[in-house]
């Protein structure tokens, strides 16, 4: 064989070899990425795909099944069923999943996913998944009105969205307090002069501690702030009817959402 041959045999074996390693390593990334991913097909009904043009964003967001916070977020755009996805780790701000995950895909038109607009569509919230699960076929089926009720639950109660503390019941007014009472919390909007939100528990201690928040707002409007806080006894089921025994506390000051470790005084008969 020819000194010239040779060399061109040589660099053939180094090609393949360096090509069958970058195309191993590929393997192995891929394979990493769908252990770590849900993968499968996302699908629309008749009256949902109508709703659906190509420049609307798809949202495929992964739910921990526990927290019901989201984990992971994708956005495809453009976006036109049916087509395929796959969404994991690789979409986390902090590159780690739990194990399971549930799957919630929506789309968007304005530019606030979290804002239902007209035109736009969501699916429903699908059972816990293994990381890893492949073929998965996930169908828009209904118009976007608003997100699962697991997933506001979870936002609502979040710090940011809600002020807690801790009741303190003045010494001459106790005598008049029962366990039996119900303690009303609400927060008032200073423009409009009404509870923007209220939240009642069914007992009453001095050093109770309690929480407001989103998951408390009238009508499910979102809340805003700062507020005016109010909490009272309510012994007869009439929180805005007063009656002997039940006392109250007002804030001076307008209160911000994600305010927490608060002690507020109980320090005035109830006198409406």
């Amino acid at each position: 064989m020819s000194r010239n041959a040779l060399f061109y045999l040589i660099g053939i074996v180094v090609f393949v070899t360096l090509a069958g390693y970058a195309l191993w390593q590929e393997l192995l990334r891929n394979e990493t990425e769908l252990s770590g991913s849900l993968s499968g097909t996302i699908l629309a009904t008749p009256r949902a795909g109508a709703e659906i043009v190509k420049t609307d964003n798809a949202y495929l967001l992964l739910v921990d099944p526990d927290s019901f916070q989201i984990v992971a977020t994708k956005v495809v755009n453009p976006f036109l069923p049916p087509m395929t996805f796959l969404v994991g780790t690789a979409d986390t701000k902090g590159g780690t999943l739990p194990k399971q995950v549930r799957l919630l895909v929506l789309t968007d038109k304005d530019g606030d996913p979290n804002r239902p607009a007209s035109g736009e569509v969501i699916g429903p919230l699908s059972p816990p998944y293994a990381l890893g699960v492949q073929g998965i076929e996930y169908t828009l089926d209904r118009s976007f009105q608003s997100l699962p009720p697991e997933l506001l639950q979870s936002r609502q109660d979040a710090p940011e969205q809600s002020i807690s503390g801790r009741i303190t019941i003045a010494e001459t007014l106790k005598s008049g307090v029962s366990p039996e009472d119900r303690l009303v919390v609400m927060l008032f909007d200073p423009k409009l002069g009404r509870p923007a939100a209220i939240r009642i528990i069914p007992r009453v201690f001095d050093g109770q501690a309690f929480r407001i928040g989103a998951s408390d707002a009238m009508g499910g409007q979102p809340l805003e702030g700062p507020f005016s806080l109010r909490i009272l006894t309510d012994k007869d089921d009439q929180p805005f009817r007063s009656a002997l025994g039940e006392v109250v506390g007002r804030s001076f000051a307008l209160i911000r959402l994600g305010t927490h470790s608060l002690e507020f005084p109980l320090d005035q008969p109830y006198v409406r």
